[in-house]
């Protein structure tokens, strides 16, 4: 297996983890010219496929909550792997002609969490600092449209009969305008109760297993963490720039709208006491209001979680024939 990585953005984080986990690896995108292979997997849409000869899958780096940009990519990728029904179905109802490249498997990013061992998991807690009475929560923001300067500078310490994992966005560390978000998060990782992550830790599904409750803004993130089942407090307010304040539209250019009919499942709070409130409320009830609209909406999505999707992958590239 080799990796071809993208060398136009986070090359050196990418190089670090390439070099410690001991990938074969090159940058750019001419090499997948450059190297015979047999197939090749994409994450992004890459329209030159069509002048590879290797056989090309397409396996969407998120769960589908902005699929409909990616649905393009059916017309000039051989195979297409489809996380649940609900895309498999769409897909199906605008490609009619092209059903014999949709292969439904489930979501492959699930499998380490259905398969970790518990000395794995406990390992991983002691790693982090986590107190294996308390309950975890994971706040994982993304960079921007962020809530992480609207957050209450002590809010780890209104959260202290918790375990508290912060996991920021890789660049709330690489640019520099948002050296305020970085100074916050130094601050959040002075509370015993608190871990903050660095930008080496780009694994989020380890964390998933080990957390309770997310608090998330407009990461994608959220919607993965509630197809597990588990509660997410969606924070709907954000540090924006001055040019957002003047022109709001901006904001809702760049929010994507695709995910709105799905924020059913998330607690959406509006403030930081309302984070505050829900995150409490949903710790305390088991199951929370919530648990039934998730369990759905993870069938339809996400389709089955079994922690043999990546199995089911390697089966279907076995008996491809084109």
């Amino acid at each position: 297996m080799h990796f071809v990585l993208n060398d136009q953005e986070n090359r050196s984080l990418m190089q670090k983890i390439a070099e410690d986990e001991k990938l074969d690896h090159s940058f750019g995108e001419e090499q997948l010219f450059k190297i015979q292979s047999d197939f090749i997997f994409f994450a992004n849409p890459f329209e030159r496929t069509k002048e590879l000869h290797a056989t090309t899958i397409f396996l969407e780096h998120g769960i589908g909550t902005k699929s409909t940009a990616f649905y393009p990519v059916l017309e000039y990728i051989d195979i297409y792997l489809v996380e649940g029904s609900y895309k498999y179905e769409r897909l199906a109802s605008l490609y009619p002609h092209l059903t014999h490249k949709l292969h439904k498997v489930g979501f492959s990013k699930f499998d380490p969490i259905a398969n970790m061992p518990p000395d794995l998991k406990s390992s991983l807690s002691k790693a982090y600092n986590l107190d294996p009475t308390k309950k975890t929560i994971l706040y994982a923001p993304t960079f921007f449209p962020s809530s992480i300067e609207k957050m209450d500078a002590d809010f780890p310490r209104h959260f202290h009969n918790y375990n508290i994992l912060i996991k920021a966005h890789y660049l709330t560390y690489e640019r520099k305008q948002y050296k305020n978000q970085r100074k916050q998060l130094t601050h959040w990782n002075s509370f015993e109760n608190c871990t903050v992550l660095d930008v080496d830790t780009y694994d989020l599904v380890p964390l998933f297993a080990l957390s309770d409750l997310m608090i998330s803004d407009e990461s994608s993130a959220m919607f993965e963490f509630a197809a597990l089942n588990k509660p997410v407090v969606s924070n709907r307010y954000f540090k924006l720039r001055l040019s957002y304040y003047l022109r709001p539209s901006k904001l809702y250019k760049r929010i994507d709208k695709g995910k709105e009919k799905y924020r059913e499942i998330l607690y959406n709070a509006n403030n930081y006491n309302e984070t505050l409130r829900l995150a409490k409320e949903a710790l305390r009830q088991t199951p929370d209001r919530l648990a039934a609209k998730r369990v759905a909406f993870s069938k339809d999505i996400c389709g089955t979680i079994d922690g043999k999707v990546s199995a089911r992958i390697v089966d279907l590239l076995e008996g491809y024939h084109g």
